[in-house]
């Protein structure tokens, strides 16, 4: 999911503390923002035993529907409309006023655990079963595989209907079910051992190469950029990309008025000629 990664802490069953993951050590407290939207419990209402502890990771993004009809309504009012749906939510986390943010149409969806106390949980079944029970969001659709062909089927799957989601996703989470299991294979200096993630192939868009410029850097260096006629590409309107160097313009044969296909990877979008 293409939104905002985040840590909510409960303990004894209400948020006490929330957390956007920064730069993997170090995070932003977004506690009194997370607390305006609607989608997260402030508390558990839930007939049973609530975990003394219960950490939740996931992710605070803005539906694509939602995004589009806030634009609309900036737009109508003469304010600058967002980028994108992962630009739009960010900004709005950083907010230093919690009723800015209860304007917005931010939501929450969880994917992992984090610590917990109180509660056993055997596989990753479990936990979809206590965050169902204490009405929080997950991230769906999950398809358990029993074998490797199972699992493309699912990645397949996943992959065709991504599309119709209404937010933006960019690949797929496999991970082993069995929590003890996962405890024999443990965890590397950076990531579990446990889980890996495939990324689908970028959305690519034609588009024509209107001119080119140089720009220089902090540093002097120049770096040719393309100008294009905009185009909608993973949920940004590109109207430039980074064309690198001059050798990359010749070996792509890169020219005024061609057509080029341009990909989104990561924060750039290197445009091919055609």
């Amino acid at each position: 999911m293409d939104g905002v990664a985040v840590s909510l802490l409960y303990r004894d069953g209400k948020l006490i503390y929330a957390a956007t993951r920064g730069d993997g050590q170090t995070g932003d407290d977004v506690t009194h923002n997370v607390r305006t939207i609607r989608s997260i419990p402030l508390e558990f209402i839930h007939k049973g035993n609530v975990p003394a502890l219960f950490e939740i990771r996931g992710e605070i993004f803005m539906p694509n529907a939602a995004f589009a009809a806030l634009n609309a309504e900036r737009d109508e009012a003469g304010l600058p409309t967002f980028a994108n749906p992962r630009n739009s939510a960010a900004g709005t986390l950083k907010q230093l006023d919690p009723r800015i943010v209860a304007k917005r149409p931010l939501a929450f969806m969880a994917h992992g655990l984090g610590a917990y106390d109180g509660f056993l949980l055997e596989t990753e079944h479990d936990f979809h079963e206590l965050l169902d029970a204490f009405n929080i969001p997950r991230n769906q659709p999950v398809f358990i595989a029993n074998n490797l062909e199972e699992m493309l089927a699912a990645v397949a799957r996943i992959n065709h209907d991504r599309h119709s989601f209404d937010y933006g996703t960019d690949g797929v989470v496999i991970k082993v079910l069995d929590r003890a299991e996962r405890e024999i294979l443990g965890f590397t200096s950076r990531a579990p051992r446990w889980a890996a993630a495939y990324k689908f192939l970028p959305e690519q868009k034609e588009t024509t190469l209107e001119n080119i410029i140089i720009q220089v850097g902090r540093t002097g260096v120049l770096t040719p950029v393309a100008e294009l006629a905009p185009v909608l590409i993973s949920g940004s309107t590109v109207s430039r990309a980074t064309l690198h160097n001059q050798d990359e313009i010749t070996k792509k044969d890169i020219r005024l008025g061609a057509t080029v296909l341009i990909e989104k990877r990561e924060k750039s979008f290197p445009p091919s000629s055609k």
